[in-house]
């Protein structure tokens, strides 16, 4: 059934066309708030300890040894360089990593899940990581590995 048509004047289209602008305005407004409040839920929060190990493992696989050095304590940075130079010769990637730290004013012991894997010729060899726990420390405001 077919509306009849009535007559408006300018202004009062105009105080139509205002008030929709006005709705689908604040419709869209509350649209992108909900947005960002599920985004923000979503962020990262992690302790920085747990990113510093995930940061660190990253640079182990990646064989990136400036910022293996930069994650680490000065005192564990022979053992870490050890440990990348075990990994140089073959493929390496981080699987299912996942860290989590229980800290303590400066210190915090973190642990992972997930698994090295490292690719020699064909055959993958697995380096679960569920069975280390990492020392890490704040110091001057940079969390830093220093031991397993």
């Amino acid at each position: 059934m077919k509306r009849p048509l009535v007559w408006q004047s300018p202004k009062a289209k105009l105080q139509g066309i205002r008030t929709l602008r006005r709705s689908a305005f604040a419709g869209g407004l509350a649209v992108l708030m909900l947005a960002a409040g599920l985004l923000s839920a979503c962020g990262s929060s992690k302790p920085p300890a747990a990113l510093a190990v995930e940061a660190y493992l990253q640079a182990l696989v990646d064989k990136d040894e400036a910022r293996l050095v930069s994650l680490t304590c000065p005192d564990f940075e022979e053992s870490a360089l050890m440990e990348l130079d075990s990994f140089s010769l073959v493929k390496t990637r981080l699987e299912g990593l996942d860290c989590q730290a229980q800290a303590q004013d400066d210190t915090a012991s973190v642990t992972c899940q997930g698994q090295i894997l490292a690719t020699y010729g064909t055959e993958d060899q697995q380096f679960d990581l569920s069975g280390r726990t990492y020392q890490v420390k704040n110091v001057g405001g940079d969390w830093l590995v220093c031991g397993q």
